[in-house]
């Protein structure tokens, strides 16, 4: 069982990280733009529901997220499967964009919740205060900013990742994609 990557593939771990923080960023998304849309409906009751669903989600699975970023440097990545060199460079900085966003997120989203004079509430279960005294309004305003520039570098480049995932699966059919569901060779 091949628990770290190798040059020719992910491990256990590495694959388990991807698609927890992928779905878990897939959620933060639905929990936020929920929560958008009902402060702009005006329904503060359902605004404050999303939102709680969103901070405790992100509180959960924050250390998923670390360590899927640190895991994706701390491993050596399998060698790229042959194609365009352009594709290999755009492939990279679009992995090494995402990981830089999710960082940006999981740095930002808490410092806008605690600067904003908040505990984090995860799920009713726990709460986790504040480290300032009071509300920090230039904290929390560059925190807000920052979520929002990681919001957006997500929004436009996981469809970018995932354009790429189904080039490997549907035309050159190189078994790239099938590393990140199983260990396994790429095929040469």
């Amino acid at each position: 069982m091949a628990l770290a990557n190798t040059r020719e593939s992910y491990g256990w771990i590495a694959i388990a990280l991807h698609w927890i923080a992928a779905i878990g960023v897939l959620l933060m998304f639905y929990y936020g733009f929920q929560a958008a849309g009902a402060g702009d409906a005006g329904d503060r009751a359902a605004r404050r529901l999303w939102m709680g669903l969103h901070i405790s989600t992100g509180a959960t699975l924050f250390l998923f997220f670390a360590a899927r970023i640190i895991w994706a440097y701390a491993q050596p990545r399998p060698v790229k499967p042959p194609q365009a060199r352009w594709l290999n460079i755009l492939s990279s900085a679009t992995q090494h964009l995402l990981l830089l966003a999710l960082l940006i997120q999981i740095i930002s989203g808490p410092l806008a919740v605690w600067s904003g004079g908040r505990a984090i509430n995860v799920f009713d279960v726990v709460s986790l205060p504040s480290p300032f005294a009071a509300e920090n309004e230039g904290v929390h305003e560059a925190a807000e900013l920052a979520h929002l520039i990681g919001r957006i570098i997500l929004f436009w480049l996981i469809p970018l990742h995932v354009l790429g995932a189904l080039k490997h699966v549907v035309l050159d059919r190189d078994g790239a994609f099938r590393r990140m569901l199983y260990p396994s060779k790429l095929k040469t």
